[in-house]
């Protein structure tokens, strides 16, 4: 497979650092809530922009054809 050029790698890096945001700020929303509805929409937000980190992770993985154990592991 051809590999990525920087600036690729520097979106990629961007989209993570994105997503790793909007976790933090979607637990910090949910311990301020006194609503048990939104409790529960900030928690599945949470599991969500998780999610994506892992998929972003799991593209890298596939695309750089073998096994990285210097990528971090998905909470």
């Amino acid at each position: 497979m051809e590999q990525l050029t920087q600036m690729e790698l520097l979106h990629l890096q961007d989209l993570m650092e994105a997503e790793a945001l909007a976790v933090r700020k979607c637990e910090l929303y949910e311990k301020k809530c006194k609503s048990d509805e939104l409790k529960s929409w900030f928690r599945d937000a949470v599991q969500l922009h998780q999610d994506h980190v892992g998929q972003i992770l799991t593209q890298l993985r596939n695309h750089d054809g073998r096994e990285r154990e210097d990528l971090p592991p998905v909470h």
